[in-house]
């Protein structure tokens, strides 16, 4: 009885590193490219519910720094982020929505 809920973790945790993966990619080649990425903190991998959008069938929250180069005083500022990314079945991100969080 313990051993299906051994493996019902195990690929949660799996499709959670996945996503995790996929968008530190996307967020270090469309997103931020060539800024310093630092991440701070990933969320837990949701099924999305809403019907109005079917190709989405995953979500999750991302939170993170990136270090912007100020031109006027040539300092480096470390701005955080937190992201909501959706993604089809097979991982692939179709939207991000994000607000600054300082």
């Amino acid at each position: 009885m313990l051993f299906p809920l051994l493996v019902n973790g195990q690929i949660n945790r799996s499709a959670r590193e996945f996503a995790g993966e996929q968008v530190q990619e996307y967020i270090k080649t469309k997103l931020f490219k060539g800024s310093s990425y630092k991440p701070v903190s990933l969320g837990e991998l949701k099924p999305f519910q809403e019907k109005r959008n079917p190709e989405i069938a995953w979500t999750i929250e991302h939170t993170f720094e990136i270090k912007e180069h100020s031109v006027s005083d040539q300092k480096a500022v470390s701005k955080t982020f937190r992201f909501q990314f959706y993604m089809d079945e097979k991982m692939k991100i179709l939207r991000a929505e994000t607000y600054l969080v300082n």
